[in-house]
């Protein structure tokens, strides 16, 4: 089965959210009590950019990336902005949450979450470089709700010259999978696969570039699948909508 991610895409990953000795406490954005922000020249600047992750059909993660304005609380506007669902997928992530980090170790309170929630936010706020785990919970933890192929970049709808850079984990037979990259009009413009650090049971990361070239900004899609090693055929199929420019 394909599944085509349509995920409005805004930017891309931004970097830490606090940890040290002290626990921090981050309340997410509210009616009555917003996160604090920084001074009037600091929110002035470029915005923060989140790395979130929200549900496909098929009840599995998806990367999205979305600006907001800079903050002191990046790991509240994270839990904030896992409420609104990018167009496409779903989310499971309830409201009235509250963030408490100490020694790269987050605490998620302030309401019952199921499964598909914690894995939403595990994956969401393991994407700073300072949290390790959410509720003693890590992505390993929670990876029966990440796809066989998870492209973290590009997020659905980027905005994307050559080269592509293409990251993500994977858990594929002999940690290979392939990918294909085609124009507006479906015409391939790159294919190739791709080694992951692990696989065959055991999740790895990827990281590889795409080189194409095309005339004029157009619409185009990423498509990344695995063979089968029984028979050939396609499977664990994901296509990531992409705006291509040259």
């Amino acid at each position: 089965m394909r599944i085509v991610l349509t995920v409005v895409t805004i930017g891309l990953l931004a970097a830490g959210c606090g940890g040290g000795g002290t626990a921090k406490v981050e309340q997410t954005p509210g009616t009555t009590s917003p996160p604090p922000t920084t001074t009037a020249a600091t929110t002035a600047a470029r915005p923060l950019a989140l790395e979130l992750f929200f549900l496909a059909p098929d009840g599995q993660l998806v990367a999205a990336s979305r600006n907001v304005e800079q903050t002191r609380a990046p790991g509240a506007a994270a839990l904030h902005e896992l409420m609104n669902p990018a167009s496409g997928t779903t989310t499971q992530v309830p409201d009235g949450l509250q963030l408490t980090i100490e020694d790269g170790r987050a605490q998620v309170t302030g309401a019952t979450l199921d499964k598909p929630a914690l894995a939403q936010i595990v994956y969401s706020l393991t994407s700073f470089p300072t949290i390790q785990s959410v509720n003693g919970k890590t992505r390993a933890d929670v990876e029966d709700f990440a796809p066989a192929i998870l492209v973290e970049h590009p997020t659905p709808h980027e905005v994307a010259a050559s080269p592509l850079r293409m990251t993500g984990t994977a858990n594929t037979f002999e940690a290979t999978f392939n990918y294909r990259l085609e124009d507006a009009q479906g015409h391939e413009l790159a294919k190739d696969f791709v080694t992951a650090t692990s696989g065959s049971g055991t999740r790895g990361t990827f990281d590889s570039t795409v080189s194409f070239a095309v005339d004029s900004a157009q619409d185009g899609t990423l498509v990344v699948f695995e063979l089968s090693a029984e028979d050939g055929s396609v499977i664990h199929e994901r296509d990531i909508p992409l705006r291509l420019v040259p």
